[in-house]
């Protein structure tokens, strides 16, 4: 009985010290020999302690105090949701109308066999994100990016997670029209390559940018023609795609987001200076997985731009 009493004390004794020492290293750098002593019991019962020492405790502040908007609940939409929210994010605006589907379920990590036809994209995203991130809350909207009420851009970043330009034209439209437009992330991918832009209207390009006026038409007469005819819905080009193309784009626009919403100031302007975490507005991360090469290229502003919005902002 008095060994199990000794034990109990011995143990006591040890959790109060080990937090006492977590609160000195919060406190304070501690020094490689101190830190070599501790034991790790304490900070295994934090779940954002690994985080926390990467972003620090005002940066991780920062983010639970942040909501984004994401356009998509597919692939790419299952991938920034959850490596956003496990990062702290506070608050997910999810936003899209398509419903679980068999071919996305080896991609999609918050996805089943039993939601195939039954059940809704963000549905399923919002029912086991909790799962892994309770601390994010997240609201979802089983609709069109188009016919989304405006308070879904009353955000602090904008996602665009989507396989479909006709909603990406429809996304940087509304967000210049703002009167201070917000930072836009796009990703794409397809076979053995993935694209992520980085983009802040009207200080960068913005993502129609690049888009040549054949493009534009081409994008605005396909969406006309999905509209009006079921034989060009059902018979639409498929790219090969694998789930870790999905992980990697996934994880590029997450870490550029969390670099996004800590470069915002009081201001409502992303000037804001954290060391190691400068956005990279204005560029454009391209990557190949056959060949394991990444380029890197800065967008200009393009005084062309399709989007009559872009092109007034530019000439200011």
């Amino acid at each position: 009985m008095n060994r199990e009493l000794e034990s109990e004390n011995n143990s006591s004794t040890h959790r109060n010290s080990s937090k006492h020492q977590y609160q000195m290293k919060q406190e304070r750098m501690l020094t490689q020999e101190e830190e070599s002593v501790f034991t790790s019991e304490y900070y295994d019962e934090d779940p954002m302690d690994r985080t926390k020492r990467y972003f620090g405790e005002e940066n991780l502040q920062k983010l639970k105090e942040s909501t984004l908007l994401c356009v998509g609940a597919g692939a790419v939409g299952n991938e920034v949701c959850k490596n956003l929210a496990m990062l702290g994010i506070g608050h997910i605006i999810l936003v899209d109308f398509d419903e679980v589907r068999k071919s996305n379920i080896n991609r999609c990590v918050f996805f089943r066999p039993e939601d195939h036809k039954n059940t809704s994209k963000v549905e399923a995203i919002e029912k086991r994100l909790p799962e892994v991130a309770p601390q994010t809350k997240i609201t979802s909207f089983n609709t069109r990016i188009e016919d989304a009420p405006p308070e879904v851009y009353n955000v602090d970043l904008i996602i665009l997670a989507v396989d479909n330009d006709f909603a990406r034209y429809n996304v940087n439209m509304f967000n210049l029209m703002k009167e201070k437009p917000l930072p836009i992330i796009n990703g794409a991918m397809g076979r053995t390559f993935i694209e992520v832009g980085i983009y802040y209207p009207g200080k960068t390009a913005c993502p129609v940018c690049l888009w040549s006026e054949d493009y534009y038409r081409t994008v605005m007469n396909q969406e006309i023609a999905s509209k009006c005819d079921e034989f060009f819905v059902n018979t639409r080009s498929k790219f090969p795609m694998i789930s870790t193309l999905t992980s990697i784009v996934g994880g590029i626009m997450s870490v550029e987001a969390t670099k996004v919403l800590l470069s915002k100031d009081q201001k409502g302007t992303y000037s804001r200076k954290v060391p190691n975490q400068e956005p990279h507005f204005g560029t454009l991360i391209r990557y190949d997985l056959a060949k394991q090469e990444l380029t890197r290229s800065k967008i200009l502003p393009n005084p062309k731009c399709v989007d009559v919005s872009c092109r007034a902002r530019i000439k200011q």
